[in-house]
């Protein structure tokens, strides 16, 4: 059995025929994360969706359901982005506060020095957001779930 964190099941040996991706987590890990695993794990399965459909569609979108495109932008834009943005930002703070320099921060974000430094800048003179703090404590500022952040399937 692998024991990898991630593991890609090839289609001979999927569930489905055309291949499996797999995320495992640790007690400890399923533990901090909680009542959010199976709802992050829903809403990536969701950019896969969403990827192969307008892939499957090509120029002809009008097959696609609305309410399937309803869910897509739905699980994208309103419940995985704030959070993958507020995730984002936590780690930014989190690394200049580790003593990360400007230069490597920019070497990861793939921008320019100056960029990088202006954003960190700008993140390090902000309260840290609701999802910044979803993304460290697993509760948003205030111990009240941000508008977005119910389930939602």
């Amino acid at each position: 059995m692998d024991m990898a964190p991630l593991a890609f099941v090839p289609p001979e040996k999927s569930r489905l025929g055309g291949g499996d991706i797999v995320l495992s987590l640790t007690p400890e890990q399923a533990d901090r994360l909680g009542a959010d695993a199976p709802h992050l794990a829903d809403w990536l399965h969701s950019v896969l969706w969403a990827l192969d459909t307008l892939r499957a569609a090509g120029p002809d979108v009008g097959s696609v359901p609305v309410s399937d495109l309803h869910t897509m932008i739905s699980h994208l834009g309103h419940r995985l982005l704030p959070r993958l943005e507020g995730l984002r930002d936590a780690l930014v703070r989190a690394h200049a506060r580790s003593g990360g320099s400007v230069g490597d921060l920019a070497r990861a974000m793939d921008v320019a020095r100056s960029t990088a430094q202006h954003r960190r800048e700008v993140l390090l003179r902000s309260t840290p957001g609701p999802w910044e703090t979803w993304a460290v404590s697993g509760v948003p500022r205030g111990g009240k779930a941000p508008r977005n952040s119910s389930g939602g399937q």
